[in-house]
């Protein structure tokens, strides 16, 4: 049987992954940054894919009915390799509610930063007229922010091992020439639920987009960790670079260290107001909750939430910082071991809450 070739137009999907499940070759993982022209989705061939036997996921997988989450145009749900017992997530796209460039986008980006330990792997790409499965790796741990505020209090020193695996994530998606536009806690997962072996995955690149030197100008992602300029159009030139990542990592690490937003500390802002404190960059260490944290936390906060992209801390920055290294010329810029405060856990778990009535949504 021969690959049903009908597909919505203007989508070509890059070629076909070969997996455990599907594919007995096996691949060592690699940190290396993929070149463009092994993963550039329109250099897969047609003759080639029309070639190629058709196949069907549950040909491979074991597709359980137990859902891990729903977005706007697609689902996860959780599976298993039939071949090794491998469980996987399954991301179910449905085509027709789906932008054929931004599928496109989001494989492109996936298979470019494959197999990077702290990034989602993808494993798979399944294909019919109507639907794509995207296979990838299982993380157990579930949220990061949902994983803390069930921990109990957690210290500076938790938020460092963290941000300092989102940032080398990051930083190798910007040296692949991908931006992501969508960091934010929900997209900040754990490997496994185990405190001491877990590790920090980024996940979701539904948004994400190779940046080849061009400025950006789609307006899209969670506007409540959205850039000014991505918000408003108020970038350096016109648009937006990588640069938007950094500010949505360092709303995400004011959070870690306050429970609360750096844009709406009371939770009681409206949306308007909200948007027009980001736009200013508005943000401030007052509470009284800021005064154990370190030095080197609220620095290094300075430098990602700042209003000029040009003058914001790229991931490489973040990485050599202080608090990010614990260089011992800079102690008093250390994170301490000691709990951030006796509840903020229970801070965090209130912000999450509160944050999933929320609607932030900033596609257009």
């Amino acid at each position: 049987m021969q690959r049903d070739s009908r597909q919505p137009s203007g989508l070509t999907l890059p070629a076909e992954l070969g997996s455990e499940c599907s594919n007995s070759e096996t691949r060592a993982p690699s940190t290396t940054p993929a070149t463009s022209t092994s993963v550039d989705a329109s250099s897969s061939s047609s003759d080639a894919s029309s070639a190629a036997p058709r196949r069907r996921v549950e040909e491979f997988y074991d597709v359980q009915t137990e859902l891990l989450g729903r977005g706007h145009y697609a689902t996860v749900c959780r599976g298993r390799c039939r071949r090794t017992g491998r469980a996987v997530a399954i991301k179910k796209i449905k085509r027709f509610l789906t932008d054929p460039k931004r599928l496109r986008a989001e494989i492109t980006a996936l298979r470019r930063v494959k197999q990077h330990p702290s990034i989602v792997e993808l494993i798979d790409v399944f294909e019919t007229t109507r639907e794509v499965h995207l296979v990838l790796e299982l993380c157990t741990g579930g949220e990061l922010f949902e994983r803390l505020a069930e921990k109990g209090a957690y210290s500076e020193a938790d938020c460092v091992r963290h941000v300092r695996d989102m940032a080398r994530a990051v930083q190798y998606l910007h040296e692949c020439g991908i931006v992501h536009r969508d960091l934010k806690p929900e997209n900040i997962l754990l490997s496994t639920p185990d405190e001491h072996d877990a590790v920090v995955k980024v996940a979701d690149f539904g948004l994400a987009k190779v940046f080849v030197g061009t400025n950006l100008k789609t307006k899209c992602g969670t506007w409540g960790y959205s850039a000014p300029e991505m918000i408003s159009g108020s970038g350096s030139v016109f648009g937006y670079d990588d640069k938007v990542d950094s500010w949505s990592l360092g709303t995400i690490l004011y959070i870690l260290l306050c429970g609360y937003h750096p844009f709406d500390p009371e939770g009681e802002r409206s949306d308007n107001e909200m948007i027009a404190s980001i736009k200013a960059c508005n943000f401030e260490f007052d509470d009284d909750g800021w005064a154990t944290i370190s030095e080197g936390a609220k620095d290094l906060v300075r430098h990602l939430l700042v209003l000029d992209p040009d003058n914001r801390f790229s991931m490489k920055q973040v990485l050599e910082h202080p608090w990010i290294t614990g260089s011992p010329s800079c102690a008093a810029l250390h994170a301490s071991e000691l709990p951030l405060s006796p509840t903020i856990h229970y801070e965090l778990a209130k912000y999450r809450e509160h944050t999933k009535q929320k609607v932030w949504l900033l596609c257009v």
